[in-house]
Protein backbone atom coordinates (compact mmCIF):
# COMPACT_ATOMS: atom_id res chain seq x y z
CA UNK A 1 0.00 0.00 0.00
CA UNK A 2 1.33 3.63 -1.10
CA UNK A 3 1.73 6.24 1.58
CA UNK A 4 -1.25 7.98 -0.73
CA UNK A 5 -3.61 5.23 -0.46
CA UNK A 6 -2.87 5.23 3.43
CA UNK A 7 -3.43 9.04 3.49
CA UNK A 8 -6.82 8.59 1.76
CA UNK A 9 -8.02 5.28 3.89
CA UNK A 10 -7.13 7.06 7.32
CA UNK A 11 -9.05 9.74 5.52
CA UNK A 12 -12.18 8.23 4.88
CA UNK A 13 -11.56 6.07 8.33
CA UNK A 14 -11.95 9.91 9.97
CA UNK A 15 -15.32 10.84 8.15
CA UNK A 16 -16.77 7.03 8.88
CA UNK A 17 -16.21 8.36 12.69
CA UNK A 18 -17.13 11.73 12.49
CA UNK A 19 -20.41 10.52 10.93
CA UNK A 20 -20.97 7.43 12.60
CA UNK A 21 -24.53 8.00 13.36
CA UNK A 22 -25.68 8.49 10.42
CA UNK A 23 -25.05 5.04 9.82
CA UNK A 24 -26.77 4.03 12.31
CA UNK A 25 -29.98 5.64 11.11
CA UNK A 26 -29.08 3.38 7.82
CA UNK A 27 -28.04 0.43 10.07
CA UNK A 28 -32.14 -0.85 10.37
CA UNK A 29 -32.43 -1.33 6.51
CA UNK A 30 -28.96 -3.20 6.17
CA UNK A 31 -30.06 -5.23 8.33
CA UNK A 32 -33.15 -6.32 7.44
CA UNK A 33 -31.93 -6.76 3.85
CA UNK A 34 -29.09 -9.07 5.59
CA UNK A 35 -31.92 -11.23 7.45
CA UNK A 36 -34.49 -11.11 5.08
CA UNK A 37 -32.45 -11.67 1.77
CA UNK A 38 -28.70 -12.08 1.78
CA UNK A 39 -29.14 -15.09 4.63
CA UNK A 40 -31.97 -16.67 2.74
CA UNK A 41 -29.68 -16.20 -0.59
CA UNK A 42 -27.03 -17.92 1.16
CA UNK A 43 -29.51 -20.85 2.89
CA UNK A 44 -31.31 -21.49 -0.61
CA UNK A 45 -27.79 -22.05 -2.20
CA UNK A 46 -26.61 -24.19 0.42
CA UNK A 47 -29.51 -26.26 0.04
CA UNK A 48 -29.43 -26.94 -3.67
CA UNK A 49 -26.38 -28.48 -2.67
CA UNK A 50 -27.95 -31.56 -0.76
CA UNK A 51 -30.60 -33.74 -1.64
CA UNK A 52 -32.94 -32.26 1.17
CA UNK A 53 -36.41 -33.74 1.42
CA UNK A 54 -38.25 -30.94 3.63
CA UNK A 55 -38.41 -32.77 6.36
CA UNK A 56 -35.58 -32.69 9.63
CA UNK A 57 -33.00 -30.20 9.16
CA UNK A 58 -30.71 -29.37 6.17
CA UNK A 59 -27.90 -29.98 8.27
CA UNK A 60 -28.89 -33.39 8.43
CA UNK A 61 -29.28 -34.32 4.60
CA UNK A 62 -26.43 -35.56 2.54
CA UNK A 63 -24.18 -33.22 0.53
CA UNK A 64 -23.96 -33.87 -3.01
CA UNK A 65 -21.96 -31.48 -4.26
CA UNK A 66 -23.29 -29.74 -7.57
CA UNK A 67 -25.57 -33.16 -8.68
CA UNK A 68 -28.67 -31.51 -8.42
CA UNK A 69 -27.14 -29.02 -11.50
CA UNK A 70 -26.07 -32.00 -13.53
CA UNK A 71 -29.48 -33.33 -12.98
CA UNK A 72 -30.98 -30.51 -14.29
CA UNK A 73 -28.99 -30.58 -17.94
CA UNK A 74 -30.24 -34.18 -18.06
CA UNK A 75 -33.92 -33.27 -17.03
CA UNK A 76 -36.47 -33.65 -20.30
CA UNK A 77 -39.17 -32.10 -18.18
CA UNK A 78 -36.99 -29.22 -16.88
CA UNK A 79 -36.26 -28.28 -20.52
CA UNK A 80 -39.86 -28.70 -21.04
CA UNK A 81 -40.76 -26.23 -18.55
CA UNK A 82 -38.56 -23.39 -19.42
CA UNK A 83 -39.72 -24.28 -23.39
CA UNK A 84 -42.99 -23.32 -22.14
CA UNK A 85 -42.09 -20.90 -20.26
CA UNK A 86 -40.50 -18.78 -23.38
CA UNK A 87 -43.53 -19.76 -25.74
CA UNK A 88 -46.24 -18.08 -22.92
CA UNK A 89 -43.24 -14.71 -22.85
CA UNK A 90 -43.84 -14.83 -26.82
CA UNK A 91 -47.71 -14.87 -26.27
CA UNK A 92 -47.99 -12.37 -24.12
CA UNK A 93 -45.43 -9.80 -24.47
CA UNK A 94 -45.41 -8.06 -27.73
CA UNK A 95 -49.17 -8.47 -27.50
CA UNK A 96 -49.39 -6.82 -24.18
CA UNK A 97 -47.11 -4.27 -24.65
CA UNK A 98 -49.39 -3.32 -27.72
CA UNK A 99 -52.45 -3.44 -25.69
CA UNK A 100 -51.34 -1.34 -23.26
CA UNK A 101 -50.36 1.55 -25.50
CA UNK A 102 -53.33 1.38 -27.09
CA UNK A 103 -55.35 1.81 -23.35
CA UNK A 104 -52.45 4.45 -22.31
CA UNK A 105 -53.22 6.26 -25.46
CA UNK A 106 -57.18 6.26 -25.20
CA UNK A 107 -56.97 7.22 -21.24
CA UNK A 108 -54.39 10.47 -22.73
CA UNK A 109 -57.07 11.75 -25.11
CA UNK A 110 -58.31 14.99 -24.33
CA UNK A 111 -61.45 13.98 -25.76
CA UNK A 112 -62.11 11.61 -22.86
CA UNK A 113 -63.63 12.84 -19.65
CA UNK A 114 -63.72 11.03 -16.13
CA UNK A 115 -60.35 9.68 -16.98
CA UNK A 116 -59.67 8.93 -12.87
CA UNK A 117 -62.52 6.50 -12.92
CA UNK A 118 -61.50 4.76 -16.24
CA UNK A 119 -58.07 4.44 -14.87
CA UNK A 120 -59.04 2.87 -11.40
CA UNK A 121 -61.31 0.45 -14.20
CA UNK A 122 -58.26 -0.42 -15.93
CA UNK A 123 -56.63 -1.53 -12.66
CA UNK A 124 -59.45 -3.70 -11.73
CA UNK A 125 -57.85 -6.76 -13.12
CA UNK A 126 -54.48 -6.28 -11.96
CA UNK A 127 -55.81 -6.17 -8.58
CA UNK A 128 -58.62 -9.15 -8.51
CA UNK A 129 -57.33 -12.15 -6.79
CA UNK A 130 -55.09 -14.95 -8.97
CA UNK A 131 -57.46 -17.83 -7.31
CA UNK A 132 -60.68 -15.32 -8.28
CA UNK A 133 -59.64 -14.14 -11.83
CA UNK A 134 -58.94 -18.37 -12.49
CA UNK A 135 -62.32 -19.21 -11.58
CA UNK A 136 -63.69 -16.60 -14.01
CA UNK A 137 -61.38 -18.08 -16.80
CA UNK A 138 -62.59 -21.75 -16.25
CA UNK A 139 -65.67 -20.48 -16.38
CA UNK A 140 -65.47 -18.99 -19.46
CA UNK A 141 -63.14 -21.66 -20.86
CA UNK A 142 -64.49 -24.97 -19.71
CA UNK A 143 -64.91 -26.98 -23.07
CA UNK A 144 -68.09 -28.46 -22.26
CA UNK A 145 -70.70 -25.19 -21.18
CA UNK A 146 -67.96 -22.27 -21.40
CA UNK A 147 -69.20 -19.18 -21.65
CA UNK A 148 -66.44 -18.76 -25.13
CA UNK A 149 -67.59 -22.19 -26.29
CA UNK A 150 -71.16 -21.38 -25.77
CA UNK A 151 -71.07 -18.11 -27.91
CA UNK A 152 -68.43 -19.73 -30.84
CA UNK A 153 -70.95 -22.61 -30.76
CA UNK A 154 -74.14 -19.80 -31.13
CA UNK A 155 -72.58 -16.69 -33.16
CA UNK A 156 -69.89 -19.54 -35.65
CA UNK A 157 -71.12 -22.53 -35.65
CA UNK A 158 -67.54 -23.61 -34.17
CA UNK A 159 -68.24 -26.88 -32.06
CA UNK A 160 -66.56 -27.03 -28.41
CA UNK A 161 -63.17 -25.60 -28.43
CA UNK A 162 -60.57 -27.66 -25.58
CA UNK A 163 -59.02 -24.37 -24.40
CA UNK A 164 -57.85 -25.81 -21.11
CA UNK A 165 -57.81 -29.82 -22.42
CA UNK A 166 -55.66 -29.44 -24.82
CA UNK A 167 -52.06 -29.20 -25.34
CA UNK A 168 -51.91 -26.66 -28.11
CA UNK A 169 -54.02 -24.45 -26.50
CA UNK A 170 -53.29 -24.76 -22.81
CA UNK A 171 -50.39 -22.05 -23.13
CA UNK A 172 -52.63 -19.80 -24.77
CA UNK A 173 -55.49 -19.88 -22.07
CA UNK A 174 -52.83 -18.89 -19.17
CA UNK A 175 -51.46 -16.12 -21.86
CA UNK A 176 -54.78 -14.76 -22.05
CA UNK A 177 -55.81 -15.04 -18.55
CA UNK A 178 -52.29 -13.23 -17.94
CA UNK A 179 -53.02 -10.25 -20.48
CA UNK A 180 -56.03 -9.71 -18.97
CA UNK A 181 -55.23 -9.30 -15.31
CA UNK A 182 -51.76 -6.94 -16.25
CA UNK A 183 -52.17 -5.15 -19.46
CA UNK A 184 -54.28 -2.54 -17.14
CA UNK A 185 -51.58 -2.13 -15.01
CA UNK A 186 -48.76 -1.46 -17.66
CA UNK A 187 -51.14 0.96 -19.81
CA UNK A 188 -50.97 3.58 -16.70
CA UNK A 189 -47.01 3.03 -16.58
CA UNK A 190 -46.89 4.24 -20.17
CA UNK A 191 -49.66 6.52 -19.79
CA UNK A 192 -47.17 7.94 -16.93
CA UNK A 193 -45.03 8.31 -19.76
CA UNK A 194 -46.96 10.11 -22.02
CA UNK A 195 -47.77 12.78 -19.92
CA UNK A 196 -44.30 13.22 -19.44
CA UNK A 197 -44.50 14.49 -22.80
CA UNK A 198 -44.91 18.36 -23.47
CA UNK A 199 -48.11 19.26 -25.07
CA UNK A 200 -45.91 22.22 -27.13
CA UNK A 201 -44.56 19.39 -28.86
CA UNK A 202 -47.73 18.15 -30.37
CA UNK A 203 -48.94 21.53 -30.68
CA UNK A 204 -45.76 22.17 -33.05
CA UNK A 205 -46.02 18.65 -34.84
CA UNK A 206 -50.43 20.07 -35.59
CA UNK A 207 -49.21 23.58 -36.83
CA UNK A 208 -46.72 21.54 -39.53
CA UNK A 209 -49.91 19.27 -40.68
CA UNK A 210 -49.27 16.22 -38.42
CA UNK A 211 -52.30 14.20 -37.71
CA UNK A 212 -53.26 12.50 -34.66
CA UNK A 213 -51.25 9.09 -36.15
CA UNK A 214 -48.10 10.69 -37.36
CA UNK A 215 -47.96 12.77 -34.19
CA UNK A 216 -48.74 9.19 -32.29
CA UNK A 217 -45.89 7.44 -34.24
CA UNK A 218 -43.68 9.86 -34.90
CA UNK A 219 -43.26 11.69 -31.91
CA UNK A 220 -44.97 9.71 -28.73
CA UNK A 221 -43.87 6.46 -29.36
CA UNK A 222 -40.37 7.63 -30.25
CA UNK A 223 -40.18 9.75 -26.91
CA UNK A 224 -41.55 6.52 -24.78
CA UNK A 225 -38.93 4.22 -25.57
CA UNK A 226 -37.34 4.35 -22.08
CA UNK A 227 -41.03 3.71 -21.06
CA UNK A 228 -41.76 0.66 -23.42
CA UNK A 229 -38.36 -0.70 -22.36
CA UNK A 230 -39.44 -0.70 -18.89
CA UNK A 231 -42.31 -2.53 -19.40
CA UNK A 232 -40.79 -5.32 -21.91
CA UNK A 233 -38.59 -6.03 -19.03
CA UNK A 234 -40.62 -6.19 -16.38
CA UNK A 235 -43.05 -8.44 -18.20
CA UNK A 236 -40.28 -10.76 -18.77
CA UNK A 237 -39.19 -10.93 -15.19
CA UNK A 238 -42.58 -11.19 -14.03
CA UNK A 239 -43.64 -13.98 -16.14
CA UNK A 240 -40.70 -15.83 -15.78
CA UNK A 241 -41.65 -15.87 -11.91
CA UNK A 242 -45.47 -16.17 -11.83
CA UNK A 243 -46.27 -19.08 -10.71
CA UNK A 244 -49.87 -18.23 -9.78
CA UNK A 245 -51.59 -18.28 -13.20
CA UNK A 246 -50.60 -22.00 -13.81
CA UNK A 247 -51.19 -23.47 -10.70
CA UNK A 248 -54.69 -22.64 -10.06
CA UNK A 249 -55.73 -22.17 -13.78
CA UNK A 250 -54.00 -25.50 -15.58
CA UNK A 251 -52.26 -26.78 -12.66
CA UNK A 252 -49.44 -27.18 -16.15
CA UNK A 253 -51.46 -29.92 -17.71
CA UNK A 254 -52.43 -31.43 -20.08
CA UNK A 255 -49.19 -33.43 -19.99
CA UNK A 256 -46.81 -30.55 -18.87
CA UNK A 257 -48.08 -28.58 -21.84
CA UNK A 258 -48.39 -25.50 -19.69
CA UNK A 259 -46.04 -26.47 -16.93
CA UNK A 260 -43.86 -23.44 -16.53
CA UNK A 261 -39.96 -23.21 -15.04
CA UNK A 262 -41.29 -22.22 -11.35
CA UNK A 263 -44.15 -24.04 -11.69
CA UNK A 264 -41.98 -26.98 -11.96
CA UNK A 265 -39.87 -25.91 -9.47
CA UNK A 266 -42.70 -25.77 -7.30
CA UNK A 267 -43.63 -29.13 -7.69
CA UNK A 268 -40.24 -30.80 -7.01
CA UNK A 269 -40.54 -28.72 -3.12
CA UNK A 270 -43.48 -29.24 -2.54
CA UNK A 271 -45.52 -31.97 -4.46
CA UNK A 272 -42.21 -33.91 -4.91
CA UNK A 273 -40.39 -33.36 -1.51
CA UNK A 274 -37.11 -33.01 -3.53
CA UNK A 275 -36.42 -29.46 -1.64
CA UNK A 276 -32.31 -29.19 -2.82
CA UNK A 277 -33.45 -29.75 -6.74
CA UNK A 278 -36.26 -27.30 -6.73
CA UNK A 279 -33.47 -24.87 -5.04
CA UNK A 280 -30.67 -25.32 -7.69
CA UNK A 281 -33.99 -24.92 -10.27
CA UNK A 282 -34.60 -21.08 -8.55
CA UNK A 283 -30.90 -20.14 -9.15
CA UNK A 284 -30.60 -21.50 -12.46
CA UNK A 285 -33.55 -19.27 -13.28
CA UNK A 286 -31.99 -16.78 -11.61
CA UNK A 287 -28.64 -16.66 -13.23
CA UNK A 288 -30.73 -16.49 -16.49
CA UNK A 289 -32.96 -13.84 -15.67
CA UNK A 290 -29.80 -11.92 -14.37
CA UNK A 291 -27.91 -12.49 -17.64
CA UNK A 292 -30.62 -11.28 -19.89
CA UNK A 293 -31.21 -8.55 -17.95
CA UNK A 294 -28.05 -7.55 -18.26
CA UNK A 295 -27.98 -7.98 -21.72
CA UNK A 296 -30.79 -6.38 -22.40
CA UNK A 297 -29.83 -3.29 -20.28
CA UNK A 298 -26.55 -3.23 -21.75
CA UNK A 299 -27.67 -3.46 -25.10
CA UNK A 300 -30.47 -0.93 -24.38
CA UNK A 301 -28.21 1.60 -23.20
CA UNK A 302 -25.94 1.28 -25.68
CA UNK A 303 -28.16 2.29 -28.05
CA UNK A 304 -29.39 5.20 -26.17
CA UNK A 305 -26.00 6.21 -25.88
CA UNK A 306 -24.82 6.51 -29.73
Amino acid sequence: MTGLEADEMTSTLKEMKKYKHCYLWIAPFFILFAVFYIYPAVSGFLISLTNFDGLGTVAAADHIGFKNYEKLLRDDKFWKSLMNTVLIWLYIVPLRTFLALILAAVLNSSRLTGKRVYSVIVLLPYITAVAVAAIIFRILLTTEGGLINVLLERCLGIGPVGWLDTTALSKVSVAFMNIWRMTGYFSLVLLAGMQKIPGSVGEAASIDGAGAFTKFFKITLPLMVPEIFFVVLMSTIWIFQNVGDVMVLTQGGPMNSSTTLVYYMYQNAYEYSKMGYAAAITYVLFAFLVILSVFVVKNYYGRTEE
